[in-house]
């Protein structure tokens, strides 16, 4: 009580007796809470502030590495420009916002305006002298202040009318300067551009809807193959016209000037040239690309129409016809991927044989009575219009170059001295082009795959030829380059039945029997 009485006291109030204990009361219930509360035990509250002191270090050691990442980046190129070349920019920033005319310091208003054919400003030549003296004291900082002194001053002074001198002239001579499009430079193969703002390089050339001379240069798969389509019936129709007139041939009178025969002549004639018109054969071989022929023979039925067409066709067009072909080995569907695997699809060997049996045999059927010149001629125009190392590889080259090269062999000795020579050098020319080449004329064969003696006939028959008229060094690299696959079909003609090991033993004697050897030596 006396103590409740001095706190109302000491408010300046006197508590009366009901306040004085619901004071009291209140007191002693919160010392009877604050008792029943227990008190943290000690591990925990000790874990409690471990956690807590951990946690600021960790937050304030992330900052601090933050800090020290963020000052690192910024302090990377500390040091590099000095306390004059900030002062100097700074100054330039700063200059134009202390005047009333900010073009007025400004070096390339002043350009600007004197490239339009404005009258030069008195403001440019002290420009031009401010910034002079600037660039100057910046190449100066390092060593001595040496244009500080009198000598540096007068150069500077010179240095600057020099630079105002050179400005003017350079301003006059752009003023005086026609605004060309093109200049022709004295020796020069055309027109050079000029390019600038108003006349910049054109990046993009937009053709123009009158232009078609380009537009006719673009190729059409879809279309060129429809193209085709029709040019095969379009010779299929031909050909059955000329076997339907061949047919009544016999029902003519013997007689060659009764008019009747002469209406038959002019009709197959006609037919004729209406076929070999649509084979494509006659036009230029640098035309187009691919050639209409290779078009014409990439698609089976052209090539099942080629040797019932054959049998119709003059000398002169079984000439042109073969010379195509040879001249557009590398475009043809059969010779375009190089020599094919023994697990090539069924589709592209299918090809290849359809080739070799109803192409090849009526095209090249003349070089039985070709003589030797003409037979140099096919044999240089192969060879310049393809790429000899890779079209070997497949079967229609192998068996071209094996009828050329043993019909040259055969021809040679009772040729012309100049002719023999020809043939010899066209030979050399061939060997050239396939050394290092001979083991890949052998198609590819997949692992576990046992090929079969006709799948190498081609290629043994070609080495067979190319050895024939082989000198003794030529022969030798002959034997160097085939050595491992003569070695490869000798030891599994060993391991084979005796049916099947005697056509490998054969293919292998085509090659070794032109050498004068044998595979059983």
């Amino acid at each position: 009580q006396q103590q409740g009485q001095q706190q109302a006291a000491g408010r300046g109030r006197v508590l009366t007796l009901a306040e004085l204990e619901a004071q009291f009361a209140e007191q002693q219930q919160q010392q009877q809470q604050q008792q029943q509360q227990p008190p943290p035990p000690p591990q925990t509250q000790a874990a409690y502030s471990e956690m807590v002191g951990r946690a600021d270090d960790a937050t304030v050691a992330r900052r601090r590495a933050a800090r020290l990442q963020r000052e690192a980046a910024l302090a990377r190129y500390d040091g590099m420009m000095s306390r004059r070349d900030k002062e100097h920019i700074v100054r330039i920033q700063v200059s134009q916002l202390l005047t009333d005319d900010p073009a007025a310091d400004d070096f390339y208003s002043h350009m600007f305006r004197l490239s339009r054919g404005a009258a030069p400003s008195p403001q440019l030549a002290e420009t031009a002298s401010a910034t002079l003296a600037a660039s100057m004291a910046g190449r100066g900082r390092s060593g001595t202040q040496g244009a500080q002194g009198p000598q540096g001053s007068q150069g500077t002074q010179s240095s600057m009318a020099r630079m105002q001198q050179q400005v003017q002239r350079i301003v006059n001579e752009a003023r005086r300067r026609p605004k060309l499009a093109h200049v022709a430079a004295e020796g020069a193969l055309g027109r050079i551009s000029v390019n600038s703002a108003r006349n910049p390089k054109q990046v993009i050339q937009v053709q123009r809807g009158g232009d078609s001379a380009s537009t006719a240069d673009a190729r059409n798969p879809a279309a060129e193959r429809r193209q085709t389509l029709r040019q095969i019936e379009a010779v299929y129709a031909a050909v059955l016209r000329l076997e339907q007139l061949l047919r009544e041939q016999t029902r003519l009178p013997a007689a060659p000037e009764h008019a009747a025969v002469q209406q038959w002549a002019a009709a197959y004639a006609e037919a004729r040239e209406r076929a070999w018109a649509e084979l494509g054969a006659a036009q230029p071989i640098m035309a187009a690309y691919p050639h209409p022929l290779a078009r014409f023979l990439a698609v089976a039925k052209g090539k099942r129409v080629v040797p019932r067409l054959a049998h119709h066709l003059t000398a002169d067009q079984t000439l042109a016809l073969a010379t195509t072909i040879i001249a557009n080995f590398e475009a043809l569907d059969v010779c375009r991927f190089g020599s094919f695997s023994l697990s090539a699809a069924a589709r592209q060997r299918d090809e290849t044989a359809l080739f070799l049996h109803a192409v090849l045999p009526p095209a090249l059927a003349f070089l039985a009575d070709a003589p030797l010149q003409l037979v140099n001629g096919l044999l240089a125009l192969f060879m310049e219009r393809n790429n000899v190392a890779w079209v070997a590889r497949t079967r229609p080259a192998q068996l071209f170059l094996a009828v050329v090269l043993r019909r040259s062999a055969a021809l040679a000795p009772r040729a012309f001295a100049e002719e023999a020579f020809q043939a010899a050098e066209l030979y050399s020319h061939l060997f050239g082009a396939l050394r290092g080449h001979v083991a890949s004329v052998f198609a590819p064969e997949p692992m576990g795959a046992q090929p079969g003696a006709a799948d190498d006939a081609h290629a043994w028959q070609f080495l067979s030829a190319l050895a024939a008229s082989a000198s003794v060094e030529q022969q030798h690299v002959l034997v160097a380059e085939a050595r491992a696959k003569v070695l490869e079909t000798v030891q599994l003609a060993s391991r084979l039945p005796p049916e099947t090991a005697a056509a490998h033993t054969a293919n292998v004697n085509l090659f070794l029997n032109a050498l004068g050897l044998d595979a059983s030596q």
